[in-house]
């Protein structure tokens, strides 16, 4: 089919046709092992969606990990439902369960929990009453206090009022083996936690409670009733950042509400469902940029068609054009499969877009051949032949930089692009020139716009004032805004969300008090009893940082679990005691108690102590669903596993003085996700700025091998080097801020736009004039121009930004890319 199109010259104005080549039996080889080769790349191609790729590295390799495990955690994929309001507790319980258990029955849902585990109580007396010694301070000080004669009396007299309270009968059993109120205090402490651990516990002006076994929050009053919002907790299996994973969640949850609102009658009339969670913000940000690039490849592709038909008019030129990309798209593809073993989808969509400078090597080329054909396409591919390889070569120095960044996903990017332009080349160079006709016959529209490139440039030579506006406005527009140039890095500012999304989602969160996302502080250790003795070690100073007024509050592992050494401590404080009996029923007796009833108290301290309560024990209790978001399992870079257990925090007025007591604790990390994300994008940003310095330099010195010329090697980088900085000028201009895209634009404004003045330049001597690659130039520019202008109209900031200055930089390249030809026509090079 390929060669029936390509070898009759009836779809195309005058050209001739093309006897069959033994070359084309090469050509035709050669694109049956690329199929090949596309066929095992691209069939069952592991593919990666998880934003972890695109998480920095930084020097403190053990941060960055965590950062990467947590990102796509059990944690992220939670999701909290709230379901109300109404005045009517038991209708809110209701409903919450009805949800439940509706999507318990999902198989993209991994658990969900509307109440407290059955039998919690039960499993809770038995782990932790027999070891109330051991859990009723956080440390042997605390405990020390206790036990003191001021501590024995207040204990005492709270025993007294809880007689007379609403949990008289309770106390009553428990009260001769532990009147001090250890196994209660206990129990408090556990209610105020357990409500839902992965959620928190309540904040002012809202309350959780339990109600005919449901979680169920109340908040308003005053004057009113008490509204209340039924809750459910949910994970999802699928990864929190794949539309694909968490859409069907979301149908289901939609499902399971209003089935739950119909059964429940006019009653629920009224009540609606908000939700809080990651995954509606992934599906929504997935979903616009599915939308904005589906779009605008259909418009770019659209117009490079129209603009392809117009200039050379038959699908012959079409078809030559889309294999050098396809034979970039499957090279790149095979070269990540074998170094990767799998692709991230991003780097399949934006480095197929990088693969779009193949069409301005078919461009250049097929524009020379049509109008300054040599003897035959072979001839002018020869011709064309050294600016097309060194070309390429600047372009993949300009994104090599990519290669050194601290991102696993940028560095996948690099090699895909690397690969893909080179393949792109080859093909170019080699498999398209056996399918070129011998001659063609120019369209009017192809010969006017040669003719008018030829009417410009000349006008340009003739007025060399007017030659030397262009680079002196676009120094000025950088000296007064480059100098104003913002750049931020908190990744939020790079991603359009929805407000009302945002203010349901902390609505939500403070009705259970969530802690607020991504700010945490990790215990980490190379066992659990490593772990948990770092995180004994938080714990106390958090309490202290509370107290200082730098945080709110704190949850924490420790209600439930403490390490093994911290219990001995902890108990050995009361069975080391010998004077705490005598003490204690001295108080009881002052206090108008007979002490002999307390004399069980007496026979527990005599006991054997019981051994520490471990996290296997605990795991494997009812209780174990409460306190897994607590633990997780994290690698460092070397593979080794580590364990970490999690303490979120809330309401943090003084991050650097929080940061500043944890440092010097062992095994001790405060983690603010935005902070650490925005000081390594600042880190990278910092050092991009190098990377590109050090790409003009190899560009440089690339193009001075090439011409032996110190003077033409700066005129093939100065013209894309000035429009890359006039175009972030142009950003500050009006009044934009800039971010990482903006760098990233920055080096394809490079890698393409030098292609410009090396292609003019390479004609420097041709007799005919600039005025055939002129146009070449033009239409790869205009292509360009095209996808990445579309891109700049996105409703998503991080691909305006990407397509502003893009767009931009690579036009600016295009116009001041004369003055590279005219630069060496005056020096004679």
């Amino acid at each position: 089919m390929l060669a029936a199109l390509v070898s009759s010259g009836s779809d195309t104005p005058g050209s001739s046709p093309t006897p069959p080549r033994s070359s084309r039996a090469l050509s035709i080889g050669a694109l049956a092992v690329i199929v090949g080769l596309g066929v095992w790349a691209f069939w069952g191609l592991p593919m990666r969606t998880a934003l972890t790729d695109f998480i920095p590295e930084s020097d403190d390799a053990e941060l960055a990990a965590i950062a990467r495990e947590v990102t796509d955690s059990e944690i992220a994929r939670t999701s909290i439902l709230s379901i109300g309001p109404t005045d009517d507790p038991h209708l809110a319980a209701s409903l919450a369960q009805s949800v439940g258990r509706s999507l318990s029955e999902e198989p993209t849902i991994a658990w969900v929990r509307t109440g407290p585990p059955e039998d919690v109580q039960t499993a809770f007396y038995e782990l932790y009453f027999a070891r109330r010694f051991a859990f009723a301070a956080t440390d042997a000080e605390g405990a020390r206090a206790l036990v003191t004669e001021q501590g024995l009396t207040a204990r005492v007299r709270a025993l007294r009022g809880e007689l007379t309270g609403p949990t008289a009968m309770l106390v009553r059993r428990v009260a001769p083996e532990d009147p001090l109120l250890l196994f209660a205090s206990i129990l408090r402490e556990f209610q105020g936690v357990s409500a839902n651990s992965s959620a928190g516990s309540p904040t002012q002006g809202s309350s959780l409670d339990v109600i005919d076994g449901a979680f169920v929050a109340a908040s308003g009053g005053g004057e009113g009733p008490l509204q209340h919002h039924g809750i459910v907790m949910l994970a999802s299996r699928g990864t929190t950042f794949r539309a694909e994973a968490q859409e069907p969640v979301l149908a289901a949850i939609d499902r399971a509400f209003e089935a739950a609102r119909a059964e429940a009658g006019p009653a629920a009339a009224a009540v609606q469902l908000e939700q809080a969670g990651v995954a509606r913000f992934a599906v929504r940000t997935e979903r616009a940029l599915r939308d904005d690039t589906s779009r605008i490849s259909t418009l770019s592709t659209l117009g490079i068609v129209v603009l392809f038909l117009v200039l050379f008019r038959g699908p012959r030129f079409l078809v030559l054009g889309a294999i050098p990309l396809g034979v970039g798209t499957v090279a790149s593809v095979v070269a990540c499969r074998l170094v990767f073993g799998s692709m991230h989808a991003i780097t399949l969509a934006f480095g197929s877009s990088l693969l779009g400078v193949g069409i301005d090597f078919i461009s250049h080329y097929v524009n020379q051949h049509v109008l300054e054909p040599r003897q035959s396409p072979e001839g002018t591919m020869a011709h064309l032949r050294p600016g097309l390889v060194l070309g390429a070569l600047t372009t993949v120095a300009g994104l090599a930089g990519l290669g050194f960044s601290s991102f696993p996903g940028m560095r996948e990017l690099a090699l895909f692009a690397a690969v893909g332009v080179g393949a792109s080349l080859a093909a170019t160079l080699w498999l398209v020139p056996p399918w070129m006709p011998q001659t063609v016959t120019p369209t009017r529209a192809h010969l006017a716009l040669a003719r008018s490139q030829a009417w410009l440039f000349e006008r340009v030579r003739s007025r060399p004032a007017l030659v030397s506006v262009l680079p002196i406005v676009s120094i000025v527009l950088c000296v007064v805004g480059l100098p104003r140039l913002a750049f931020v890095d908190d990744l939020r500012r790079m991603n359009e969300i929805d407000p009302a999304l945002a203010a349901e989602d902390r609505l939500v969160r403070s009705r259970v008090a969530q802690g607020e996302a991504g700010r945490f502080v990790m215990a980490i250790g190379d066992d659990d009893e490593a772990a948990l003795e770092a995180s004994d070690r938080a714990s106390a100073a958090l309490a202290q940082a509370e107290a200082a007024g730098e945080l709110a509050r704190h949850r924490s592992i420790t209600p439930f679990l403490r390490s093994a050494r911290t219990q001995r401590e902890v108990d050995a404080v009361f069975r080391d005691d010998e004077t705490l009996p005598a003490r204690l029923g001295a108080v009881l007796e002052r206090e108008g108690f007979v002490a002999s009833m307390f004399a069980p108290f007496g026979e527990a301290l005599a006991a054997p102590a019981p051994v520490p309560l471990d996290p296997e024990t605990l795991a494997a209790s009812a209780i174990g669903p409460l306190v897994q978001p607590f633990r997780v399992e994290v690698h460092d870079r070397e593979g080794r596993r580590r364990i970490a257990y999690l303490t979120f925090v809330e309401g943090v007025h003084d991050a650097d003085a929080l940061a500043a007591r944890l440092a010097p604790l062992e095994g001790v990390r405060y983690f603010d996700q935005a902070r650490y994300l925005e000081g390594a994008y600042r880190t990278f940003r910092e050092r991009a700025f190098t990377l590109v310095l050090g790409g003009v330099v190899v560009v440089f010195l690339m193009c001075f091998a090439r011409y032996r010329s110190v003077v033409l090697g700066l005129a093939a980088v100065a013209p894309a080097l000035l429009a890359s900085l006039t175009s972030l000028a142009l950003v500050a201009l009006t009044g934009g801020e800039a971010n990482l895209m903006h760098l990233v634009a920055c080096l394809l404004v490079l890698s393409m736009g030098e292609d410009y003045a090396v292609f003019l330049l390479e004609e420097r001597h041709a007799k005919e004039g600039p005025a055939t690659t002129m146009v070449g130039i033009l239409l790869a520019c205009g292509t360009t121009v095209l996808s990445f202008g579309l891109l700049a109209m996105s409703a998503h900031p991080a691909l305006r930004a990407l397509g502003f200055v893009t767009s931009v930089g690579v036009g600016l390249a295009f116009v001041l890319s004369p003055l590279s030809l005219l630069v060496a026509r005056a020096g004679r090079a």
